[in-house]
């Protein structure tokens, strides 16, 4: 697990560099990149998936799933994770979320192999999602904290995702 502090004078680019370390180690198939950005419009702190997913569609990513206008939260999440299967090859997953931590871990990025499991931090059961997840941090997602974190996040996350796409869209 990778812990980033986005106001780190280099924090976009040692974003990317991790992402893109994971994302070569455990996409040997080379599938497809997706992306899928889930929590709610509803609630300051959680919209953070939804934010990067409107930026990833605003510079024309494929396969992103939760935006502001769409976003994929406890209600649609199975369905959206049904749509990530659809078509002739896998998609290797990438999912954005917001997360609770404790003092010490607010306002940290942090980027993980494996599964996002959303809803944990709040004692919901959803499916998992995800090869890597990439989550912000929050103490608590309603404070009024959360917006001036959550511009951070958003910058951070989207310069990195948005460098990961593009590299991943050139020939090798």
């Amino acid at each position: 697990m990778y812990w980033i502090h986005p106001d780190h004078p280099d924090a976009d680019h040692i974003f990317y560099s991790r992402l893109r370390q994971l994302t070569a180690k455990y996409n040997k198939n080379h599938d497809p990149l997706a992306f899928i950005c889930v929590g709610s419009p509803l609630l300051l702190g959680d919209c953070l998936g939804p934010v990067i997913g409107t930026i990833l569609t605003q510079n024309h990513c494929r396969r992103v799933y939760g935006t502001l206008d769409r976003p994929v939260h406890a209600l649609n999440l199975s369905k959206a994770c049904l749509r990530l299967k659809e078509g002739e090859r896998r998609p290797f997953v990438i999912a954005i979320d917001a997360a609770l931590g404790t003092s010490a871990q607010t306002g940290y990025i942090t980027i993980k192999k494996g599964p996002l499991f959303p809803g944990k931090g709040v004692g919901k059961k959803l499916p998992p999602v995800g090869d890597i997840q990439v989550t912000g941090v929050f103490e608590d997602l309603d404070a009024p904290a959360a917006a001036h974190m959550l511009v951070r996040f958003g910058r951070c996350i989207s310069a990195g995702l948005l460098q990961l796409d593009t590299a991943f869209q050139s020939p090798q």
